[in-house]
């Protein structure tokens, strides 16, 4: 809380910041949603996965904390380098190396170190048969509910939807497109955004502070700082309404007050769940409509 307010004021002060949105934003996603995520799974049963307090867990996961950051600064541009220009020029062979990049650092390396140092195994990290069963008990209605919320918010009042509003695309290219960038979405962003952060962070977090809460709260501080790089150095904040160059503050404190916010309410279903599956359904609903338009353009749909 403190982090989010320091974050504002300071935001406060810049004139392209959308003031509007962000209270906006902290209402729905900071409020609304979680106390939906929170409701939805009262009648929830989580998963059993192994969860330990362990001083070497914690020193193995700030190693992988600075890995990813590193990464993020870094890494796409040392990793194309030596990649042909024609490559790099197509748009489809970009679509698939961010996606092989993000699974080996956020999923493979990870995943491994804890293997093999610490013995954990995929059904602690979520990934379970009884996590499929549960979709179609106790964790259905979580995942029904608040994808189709998040469906119908992105849809009526979501920027990143207008494409879809305004009918620029077909029936048939919506008909193939969506199911087809769900599906792609569910293991681009679901399965490398929520095993990383919800899985690995958020648990380790929860398990160290012996608080779920605690887990949700810093799982949120460090989802939202992680797009803070890209910012910076890549002028995302011109379409982030933070202006095309803004400062390392400004885009630190862009990223507690409009990104860690909206990490609140996954991890809410994460804690109450320990479903990778249910985690990874909602977050490829939430990033569906937005991201559909340049998924039908980059295949050719």
């Amino acid at each position: 809380m403190a982090a989010y307010v320091a974050g504002l004021a300071l935001l406060w002060q810049n004139k392209s910041f959308g003031r509007q949105d962000a209270i906006a934003e902290l209402i729905i996603f900071g409020l609304a949603f979680p106390v939906l995520a929170w409701v939805t799974t009262l009648w929830a049963r989580p998963l059993p996965v192994t969860e330990r307090k362990s001083a070497a867990e914690m020193a193995v996961l700030g190693l992988c904390l600075v890995a990813v950051t590193a990464y993020l600064v870094w890494g796409p541009a040392l990793s194309e380098i030596f990649l042909p220009l024609q490559w790099l020029a197509s748009a489809r062979f970009k679509f698939c190396l961010v996606f092989v990049r993000k699974l080996i650092v956020f999923v493979a390396i990870p995943f491994l170190l804890f293997r093999f140092i610490f013995g954990y195994r995929w059904r602690d990290f979520g990934v379970q048969a009884a996590g499929i069963r549960a979709l179609a008990g106790n964790h259905l209605p979580v995942v029904l509910t608040l994808s189709a919320a998040i469906l119908v918010f992105q849809y009526f009042l979501g920027g990143g939807a207008a494409p879809v509003r305004r009918g620029e695309l077909s029936a048939s290219q919506l008909a193939i497109g969506l199911p087809l960038c769900f599906a792609w979405l569910f293991i681009e962003a679901g399965l490398v955004e929520e095993f990383f952060f919800r899985a690995l962070v958020q648990a380790r977090c929860a398990a160290w502070f012996k608080s779920e809460v605690s887990g949700v709260a810093i799982m949120a501080l460090v989802f939202g700082l992680a797009h803070a790089p890209g910012f910076i150095l890549r002028h995302a904040g011109l379409e982030e309404a933070i202006g095309s160059n803004p400062s390392v503050a400004d885009s630190i404190a862009y990223a507690i007050v409009v990104l860690s916010v909206g990490g609140i309410f996954f991890g809410i279903v994460w804690a109450r769940t320990k479903n990778l599956f249910a985690v990874m359904i909602i977050h490829a609903a939430t990033d569906l409509l937005p991201n559909v338009k340049q998924f039908v353009q980059t295949w050719g749909i």
